[in-house]
């Protein structure tokens, strides 16, 4: 007995340099992701005399550090 099987569309095979490259991206973004967390973090420590020193408001501050961490400044 014959069957007839459909050929699949040929897939271009992704480059290992594409891989890279998205994980070099990937791992950029975490980074930058972290790092803005952290920032967060340590504003939200700030204390009234040093919000002042840097010229902000406790509402200024409160804004900056209710943002998630993928939300850009």
């Amino acid at each position: 007995m014959l069957t007839l099987v459909e050929r699949q569309p040929r897939t271009s095979p992704v480059s290992w340099n594409k891989v890279m490259r998205l994980c070099r991206r990937a791992r950029a973004l975490v980074a930058t992701w972290r790092s803005r967390a952290r920032q967060r973090q340590a504003l939200a420590r700030l204390d009234d005399h040093l919000l002042a020193d840097i010229g902000l408001t406790q509402e200024a501050q409160m804004v900056e550090c209710s943002k998630l961490f993928w939300r850009c400044p």
